[in-house]
């Protein structure tokens, strides 16, 4: 990736924190909610269900997480955060300015290919969000730093005006999750990457 870009896509972290033994426990339910959300559902989705995962007692869970809310949301942060390092690390191999849009399109794909059960619980949260505004409040935070890196990469490397951008960016988010909803929620239950490219060329293209 073009090196003076790295900034805005790799912030800094200055702390090398060891985790406690409680964040290990907290990381450990999360990984066993994320896994049964996937697999058996919102509604199966129990602290039982949970505590029986990792074969422990339904206090463990109440200890570490005090309500569902709490679970979901942890599921829903770390797979962001898996998510971004599944896109930053395709970012890394974009060898010029015109590429760092395709691998930015690619990488929602790259992670959904490589964590299909991430993928589904991210189609729960959506439909969570609808109905309940704590999530839809996480969900406006992830879109605007998406819409965001889109901007960046369309004025800093692709020469667009800032207004123009502006509008590409929210044409060319809402692609990606268009493309990919319609591909795992069809009978073909495929994910359609390069119909997604092909658009967002398409676009550019006319939009220059």
């Amino acid at each position: 990736m073009l090196k003076d870009q790295e900034k805005l896509f790799f912030p800094s972290n200055p702390f090398d924190l060891k985790p406690s033994r409680g964040d290990v426990k907290r990381m450990e339910i999360t990984l066993a909610a994320l896994d049964c959300l996937a697999t058996i559902g919102f509604d199966k989705t129990t602290y039982e269900a949970i505590a029986q995962k990792l074969g422990t007692r339904r206090a463990h869970i109440n200890y570490y997480f005090k309500g569902k809310h709490e679970i979901i949301m942890a599921c829903v942060k770390y797979i962001m955060a898996n998510y971004q390092r599944v896109s930053n690390e395709h970012l890394l191999k974009a060898k010029s300015k015109d590429e760092m849009l395709i691998h930015y399109v690619e990488g929602p794909y790259l992670w959904a290919e490589h964590y299909p059960k991430e993928l589904i619980v991210m189609m729960l949260f959506y439909y969570l969000c609808s109905i309940d505004d704590r999530y839809r409040e996480l969900h406006d935070r992830i879109r605007d730093t998406g819409a965001l890196r889109i901007h960046h990469i369309l004025t800093n490397l692709l020469g667009f005006t800032d207004d123009k951008a502006k509008k590409l960016s929210k044409i060319i988010q809402n692609s990606i999750s268009g493309f990919m909803l319609d591909g795992i929620t069809t009978s073909g239950n495929k994910l359609r990457k390069m119909d997604n490219i092909d658009f967002v060329k398409a676009l550019i293209d006319c939009s220059h």
